[in-house]
């Protein structure tokens, strides 16, 4: 059957456009576990009626492969609000200059981030641009491919690959694949067979019976469609039972870098020195036995703790407003608390543990929904985009009510050993534990004996000197006399963690605020100040989790006589690794911090440079591939169609390829030949049309290679292949190079039936 030329929607084009919409929303379906539910539908159905207006127009007014692409492009910034970021256009319908640009930026950088968030993803700004931009173009490729091409079976190649692109962007979930294999496979082999029974039926007449006549095609399609539902409901199934499916997402790192920002560790001397005082932020719904937890570290490398890169609490993922399933060891108690920034602004997001949900408001609330990331196991927030003062949210969490006993378990957790750590941590660590056993009993000696013999003091004004920070060289001098100890929570804490691992209990650094005496708390009320501000440690036990120690002093636990004479300020410390025996290495790491701070900065500034450059290569290579991967794939096909001729092993049919080729050439430069015109008329119109010499040699020779008695030999189907070519290539040498440019890449000589642009001489 030729392909359809809808310049009005015929019935045959009706017919041809419902099954390639079907199955395109069969392939799509895929997405609904990872949106979580419909909120994919939208810019789907914008995408698939976009397209096929788009492929319908391209058909009418026969545009080439370059134009429908141009169109494709044009079409996804006309319609791409509308479709995806309605929330922030004109009227929802219309782009305004923002949208202009998130269309733009976030065609390249909104793939990485899909396969990184956590689903479901419904609630992320940009991500409906995904499904929109894949419908999109299969759309145009494949409602194309059914009007035009000379097979119909061309339109499933895109269907096919959306169906792939919606599976390896997807979840390790399938959804329903029975039901999807069974449709794509019903709906493909119905229009198939019903398409090659329509060109059968418009053939039988001047070429062979209809082998398909009356409902023959019928039987034939219900016999196809039950070994396919077979193959796809039965043995699809029974194959993949137990099977987790692979995708992108288990496999692709998450762009949040870590080592951007600063350990929150650092930052404590500040918050209960010059924040002591300053109300950061009031949480509704508190109860005093809850922990507001800040941040968690799990690396030491002697000079900080902070979050680490490659184990343990390092595992950031985008999430929106439904922080996804975060692990339950035990019972705990649902909590709802509300938080408002009055004075705090930070990364961090202040939170409970095994958090559930979370749900911004106020003036930031759409940008912090859009860059929010979560870690299940350490129960942490973090939001680049950083808070601000009137900034409020929601947090529901679930508290556990386990806790362990002398015969629980340590759990097996993988944590980053601990760099640089003095030798006083790990002789003390083992005098303090002496015989005992149990772990929960090692962990309350260690920490028991800190809290019970050590002192506590900031290092403020009106307190005993403590030196701030927490480096190898701060608890070398913390533990060096254990009837002396003078520290606040940084030290004590990790300390704690330090000597915890030292025996091989695994021990991570916990900051956040808890209540004491001197908070502000009006019922469920809590003014959170600089003052609350604490540290303490965790150990992970099997069927409890993580359970808080607190190792610190109580306040009112001060020195009975003044360590030093002077009551004044020390200065801050500068931060150095312990110190060198022998090693030259280990001496290097006491050069200058100023100069250690330039290599970084100055290292961190060509690396922003690089991601830069490859933001902006990036860019315009989306682009670039949409536009001309088209292109390339046309040039390549009648390449290896041309191959395919020159080298074909029957003769005859070899020299009318020959001929066939300068007729293909003149067609793509908008001579189409009526398929009635004898080769020596074609040659006619040939030679008038681009004012060339006459081409009856070249038709005439085709013409003997075709329909002689005697076969043509090897040399002479050469010859004749080697004047065509030149030929060809004088027939674009008579226009100019744009027309030269778009023969190469037209599709015209790759229809079946191209519709005459001339007519032959002396005929109707």
């Amino acid at each position: 059957m030729p392909a359809v030329k809808p310049r009005t929607l015929t019935w045959p084009a009706a017919v041809d456009a419902v099954a390639v919409m079907v199955l395109l929303a069969a392939g799509l379906a895929g997405f609904w576990p990872v949106f979580g539910g419909p909120g994919f539908i939208r810019p789907v159905v914008f995408g698939i009626l976009v397209g096929a207006g788009a492929a319908w127009l391209g058909a009418w007014r026969r545009w080439s492969t370059f134009t429908m692409a141009v169109a494709t492009v044009v079409s996804y910034f006309v319609f791409g609000t509308a479709a995806a970021l309605w929330s922030r256009g004109i009227a929802q319908l219309a782009p305004n200059l923002a949208c202009l640009k998130t269309l733009v930026f976030s065609s390249v950088s909104v793939w990485r981030q899909f396969v990184t968030a956590t689903t479901p993803v419904a609630s992320f700004y940009p991500f409906m641009l995904v499904p929109f931009i894949l419908t999109l173009v299969a759309s145009v490729a494949a409602f194309s491919a059914a009007w035009r091409a000379r097979h119909p079976g061309v339109a499933l190649i895109p269907v096919a690959a959306l169906t792939a692109l919606v599976i390896l962007l997807g979840t390790s979930n399938a959804f329903f694949p029975t039901v999807q294999s069974v449709v794509l496979s019903l709906v493909s082999v119905c229009w198939i067979v019903w398409r090659n029974h329509q060109a059968t039926g418009a053939m039988s007449a001047t070429r062979r019976p209809s082998s398909l006549a009356g409902g023959a095609w019928l039987a034939k399609a219900g016999v196809l469609f039950g070994v396919a539902t077979l193959v796809a409901g039965v043995a699809g199934p029974a194959l993949c039972t137990g099977i987790d499916r692979d995708v992108l997402r288990k496999h692709v790192v998450p762009p949040l870098d870590l080592t951007a920002f600063a350990s929150p560790l650092i930052s404590f001397r500040n918050l209960v020195d010059t924040q002591k005082d300053d109300v950061l932020f009031t949480v509704d719904g508190w109860s005093q036995d809850d922990l507001l937890r800040l941040a968690v570290m799990d690396t030491y490398d002697g000079m900080v703790y902070n979050v680490g890169e490659a184990t343990g609490a390092s595992r950031y993922d985008r999430v929106g407003p439904d922080l996804g399933d975060s692990p339950a060891p035990s019972p705990g108690q649902p909590v709802t608390v509300t938080v408002t920034d009055d004075d705090y602004s930070g990364v961090w997001v202040p939170s409970l543990s095994q958090n559930r949900s979370l749900t911004f408001t106020g003036p930031q609330a759409e940008d912090l929904s859009s860059s929010l990331y979560y870690n299940p196991q350490s129960d942490c927030l973090i939001d680049p985009t950083g808070l601000s003062a009137g900034t409020s949210y929601t947090v529901q969490s679930l508290i556990p009510t386990a806790t362990p006993t002398a015969a629980t378990p340590v759990a097996r957790v993988t944590l980053p050993a601990p760099q640089w750590v003095p030798d006083s941590v790990g002789a003390l660590a083992v005098q303090w534990t002496g015989e005992d056993t149990s772990a929960l009993d090692q962990v309350n000696d260690i920490v028991g004996t800190l809290r019970t013999t050590g002192y506590f003091s900031h290092g403020l004004e009106s307190e005993d000197p403590s030196l701030p920070g927490h480096s190898s060289y701060r608890i070398d001098k913390l533990l060096a006399d254990p009837s002396r100890m003078v520290g606040d929570d940084e030290q004590y804490a990790v300390a704690a963690a330090l000597m915890l691992m030292k025996i091989g209990i695994p021990a991570r650094v916990v900051m956040g605020f808890r209540t004491d005496a001197d908070s502000t708390l009006d019922g469920t009320t809590w003014s959170v100040k600089g003052s609350d501000a604490h540290a303490w440690v965790e150990v992970p036990f099997d069927g409890v989790g993580w359970y808080a120690f607190f190792p610190t002093p109580d306040k009112n636990q001060q020195p009975q006589q003044q360590l030093n004479q002077s009551k004044a300020k020390p200065k801050p410390q500068i931060l150095q690794p312990p110190p060198s025996t022998t090693s030259h290495d280990d001496q290097s790491l006491q050069a200058d911090p100023d100069s250690q701070n330039k290599d970084q900065n100055k290292e961190q500034h060509h690396s922003i440079a690089w991601r830069t450059v490859l933001a902006l290569v990036g860019m315009g290579a989306v682009p670039l591939i949409v536009i001309v991967g088209p292109m390339v794939v046309i040039i390549v096909w009648k390449s290896a169609r041309r191959t395919r001729r020159r080298t074909d092993a029957r003769l005859p049919w070899r020299m009318a390829f020959a001929w066939q080729e300068i007729l293909d050439r003149a067609a793509d430069l908008g001579t189409v030949i009526p398929a009635s015109a004898t080769r020596r008329q074609a040659a006619t119109i040939v030679s008038s049309v681009f004012a060339l010499g006459t081409m009856n040699a070249l038709a005439d020779a085709a013409d003997l290679g075709t329909f002689s008695a005697s076969p043509p030999t090897p040399a002479q189907a050469d010859a004749l292949w080697q004047q065509a070519v030149l030929a060809a290539a004088d027939l674009g040498h008579t226009r100019s190079w744009w027309r030269r440019f778009r023969a190469r890449i037209a599709v015209t000589s790759l229809r079946r039936h191209a519709k005459p642009t001339v007519t032959i001489p002396g005929g109707p």
